[in-house]
């Protein structure tokens, strides 16, 4: 518990309210000035009342916010929805309209419910990535005509068909005709203390940590117009240049401006299809931007898709119950609160706190603001949207990835936001299924003692995300989680980079993870895992067959190689008992591990230490318990090269207790002396190896002399008992066949 309290702390300063106000109070406000005019842009572009679209922008930040997952995510009007709502109201009217959108909330609702979220976590990261570039370099497009004064476009339009009857491209050169001096000096301004913002001179002091550079950057360009206005009123901006906030003299003013759904249309046909195809768009638009913004979430927080959308439809219920356009989650404002800085969703409600008061007690200010200026804004947030390294990174992830991103981002541009994603997702699709046909795919999970075990198979799809994310979101805290892709074959570069995801997920929620074979994405070499031996499997083996083990898993320690085994998983597997195969009786030099030299994991071996390998009655014990009791098939007696306690022996060394012990290796001393080598030894070896494997040869018949057990099942075949010697040198075990 103790080890939890620094990362409880951690997790208060971060994103307590105290430590997180002075990074989302700034980033509220961006928000706010940024939602004003797109609130009314798209409200104007649906051919709804413009104060529909600000009832829509103060619902999604005052209700919404409130009841979605979403740390960083800003809900309201939605460039996408503006042509379904404009054709909608041309047709149903602007009340019966309402009743849609209310119709529209349940629905959403009733989907959040219903589990639909998950269908979010099917979107390839490569769409999300393309789709996060697209729309950077949109809104980069669409501003220039701001900036230079033509505001013939409404703001938030991100269609490359716009309503004037010009394209975002078109634009750029029907634009000339119409520059505006004003307008330019303003952006200019207003883009020019933006950089000044983040230099390190302004950044020092601490009034930059309340007042972001685009705040500053907007009262900038009113301080400009408003001297224009007084020295040089021709070149001033006013009219539609200017935010157009519609004006209540008082609060209760407001409610004239609301307007109910017509309930008597509650039969119509025509408002339930409505109804159903703004909950369709809505959704499947928040879905999107959900990803997105997770995407862009530098703390890597994952959003609850189904709570997403119970929040989307009841903001769409009050919307439309208080005469407002479509809510959703939008990547513009989204995208421009992660920009600024914001770190929870407190930075959401201070931006529709903020609409609200302005619509009540300031419109005449904000009507001072120009286009120009918030251009400048929005052409900065459009640069770092559109961050040209990801394109870089992208093509380095390999051609399935870079295709459908670099489609995606052109579908965009070209066509419209629904359209681009489409492009981009039928493509991702295509390269997915040429893999996932290949093989099946399923993921394992279980869990011992508050340790989660998620073995990833063969091939590991996008189709995989969903499962994946919900079991990391799930995961408790302060326990540990293995992750094991030692099967794997082929794992898709989205589901990579959910677990790549995980690790910062895993320090904040203070998990012990531990990766294994996670070797990249995409086409994998396959790697084979060893188990421990189960009672039936150690039963029918003859004492031949062990030895076989034995000299191959020392043949792979001489080549470098291993078998592959999960130990984790060993240690579950063999925590109801165990089945060795062998007992090995070794020295305790330091150099002669038994299942290191003979490639062997937990649950294989019994493993007996003690220098010079030499036997008494509490070993000899050991070797009737793994042998009768436990079931191991071979003792090997396994003596080594340059043996400390037989250089001792040989120099008949005296020291306290170890002389005792050398003592039990006088008689290979003697006997190599006398004359009698052992059946291995080279005449040319020196005096100390000679005597080792001599020793080895005393010991094996020592064990049967002196254990008639373990002799008589050697007689009867149902053991061997069998020497060895290891060279330290080269890493080689010689048998005494």
């Amino acid at each position: 518990m103790l080890e939890d309290q620094p990362l409880m702390s951690e997790r208060k300063h971060l994103f307590g309210f105290n430590a997180s106000l002075r990074y989302d109070f700034p980033a509220g406000v961006v928000v706010f000035l940024v939602a004003v005019p797109l609130s009314l842009g798209i409200a104007l572009a649906s051919g709804a009342p413009l104060f529909s679209g600000l009832i829509a922008g103060i619902i999604g930040g005052l209700v919404v916010s409130g009841l979605s997952g979403s740390s960083l995510g800003i809900s309201g009007p939605a460039a996408g929805i503006a042509i379904i709502a404009h054709a909608a109201i041309q047709s149903l009217g602007f009340e019966a309209f309402l009743l849609s959108v209310v119709i529209a909330g349940f629905i959403q609702v009733t989907m959040g419910r219903l589990g639909a979220g998950i269908v979010g976590y099917y979107f390839p990261s490569a769409v999300i990535s393309g789709m996060l570039t697209g729309i950077g370099i949109i809104i980069f497009l669409k501003q220039i005509p701001h900036a230079f004064g033509y505001d013939a476009d409404y703001e938030g339009d991100i269609s490359f068909t716009q309503s004037d009857q010009f394209t975002t491209a078109s634009e750029l050169v029907h634009m000339l005709d119409f520059i505006s001096p004003g307008a330019v000096i303003i952006s200019l301004a207003s883009l020019t203390i933006l950089l000044l913002w983040e230099s390190p001179f302004i950044k020092q002091y601490r009034f930059t940590q309340w007042i972001h550079g685009a705040l500053a950057a907007i009262l900038t360009g009113v301080a400009f117009n408003q001297l224009l206005l007084g020295w040089f009123p021709e070149l001033a901006l006013s009219g539609n240049h200017l935010v157009s906030l519609p004006e209540v003299d008082r609060a209760v003013e407001l409610i004239a401006y609301l307007t109910l759904p017509d309930f008597s249309q509650i039969t119509n046909p025509s408002v339930y299809t409505t109804g159903f195809t703004l909950a369709m768009v809505a959704s499947l638009e928040t879905l999107l931007c959900v990803k997105a913004v997770d995407k862009l979430d530098p703390y890597k927080r994952v959003t609850p898709n189904n709570r997403e959308l119970k929040a989307q439809g009841i903001g769409n219920i009050c919307s439309g119950l208080l005469g407002g356009i479509p809510i959703a989650q939008v990547i513009v404002r989204s995208s421009a609160n992660i920009l600024s800085g914001g770190r929870t969703k407190a930075s959401a409600f201070i931006h529709g706190a903020l609409l609200l008061t302005a619509v009540i007690s300031i419109p005449g200010l904000l009507n001072t603001i120009p286009l120009a200026s918030l251009a400048a804004v929005l052409l900065v947030i459009g640069c770092q949207m559109a961050d040209l390294r990801r394109f870089i990174t992208m093509y380095r992830t390999g051609i399935y990835q870079f295709i459908p991103f670099a489609a995606t981002v052109l579908g965009l541009i070209f066509t419209d936001m629904l359209t681009g994603i489409a492009i981009g997702m039928s493509i991702a699709l295509f390269f997915i299924l040429l893999e996932n046909l290949k093989v099946g795919f399923y993921l394992h999970q279980e869990q011992k003692a508050n340790k989660h075990f998620i073995t990833l198979s063969e091939n590991v799809s996008f189709l995989n995300k969903a499962n994946i994310l919900q079991l990391l979101d799930q995961l408790p805290e302060n326990s540990e989680v293995v992750i094991d892709a030692t099967s794997s074959k082929y794992i898709d570069f989205d589901v990579y980079e959910i677990i790549q995801n995980f690790k910062i997920e895993a320090e904040r929620k203070n998990i012990h993870l531990v990766i294994e074979n996670l070797r990249g994405y995409g086409v994998l070499e396959p790697v084979q895992r060893v188990h421990p031996l189960d009672k039936e499997s150690q039963q029918s083996l003859t004492p031949a067959d062990v030895l076989e083990i034995l000299k191959a898993g020392n043949q792979r320690f001489v080549y470098n190689l291993k078998a592959n085994r999960n130990q984790l998983e060993q240690i579950n597997e063999t925590v109801e008992g165990q089945f060795p195969f062998a007992i090995i009786l070794s020295c305790i030099d330091s150099r002669t591990s038994a299942e290191l030299i003979f490639d062997q994991g937990l649950g294989d071996i019994f493993s007996v230490r003690i220098a010079g390998n030499v036997i008494n009655n509490d070993i000899l014990g050991s070797m009737e318990f793994a042998c009768k009791l436990a079931g191991s098939k071979l003792i090997v007696v396994l003596g080594h090269s340059h043996c400390g306690a037989i250089k001792g022996a040989c120099a008949d060394a005296k020291l306290d207790h170890l002389t005792g012990l050398l003592d039990k290796i006088r008689p290979a001393v003697d006997s190599v002396k006398n004359g009698r080598l052992a059946r291995i030894s080279n005449p040319d070896d020196s005096l100390v190896e000679q005597v080792a494997e001599r020793n080895v040869e005393i010991m094996v018949k020592q064990i049967r002399q002196q254990s008639p057990l373990l002799n008589a099942m050697a007689n009867s075949g149902e053991i061997g008992i069998i020497g060895a010697m290891y060279n330290i040198e080269n890493g080689k075990v010689s048998f005494f066949e």
